[in-house]
């Protein structure tokens, strides 16, 4: 196992997580399922946009993955011009 910390930017507020991995792929691998973690609990509790950075740096510092990742609710008028037309 290795050591990969996670650099996270979700619209200003920053915070690092520490994760091990088995290996490089393993990692982004995660960094890919919280991305998508952070996009789902933000749409479940807000109804504005947010947009998520990740940057995953190996035990040297190196960056190894970088991600973005924007979310928001659709609004009516988003729904109705996709919905299938009368015949």
């Amino acid at each position: 196992m290795s050591t990969y910390h996670f650099e996270i930017d979700s619209d200003g507020a920053a915070s690092i997580e520490i994760v091990e991995a088995a290996d490089q792929n393993a990692a982004i691998r995660q960094a890919l399922l919280l991305i998508s973690e952070i996009l789902r609990d933000h749409a479940l509790s807000s109804h504005e946009a947010v947009t998520v950075r990740l940057l995953v740096r190996g035990a040297g510092g190196q960056a190894v993955w970088r991600g973005l990742a924007t979310g928001g609710q659709i609004g009516p008028h988003v729904e109705q011009a996709n919905a299938p037309r009368a015949p």
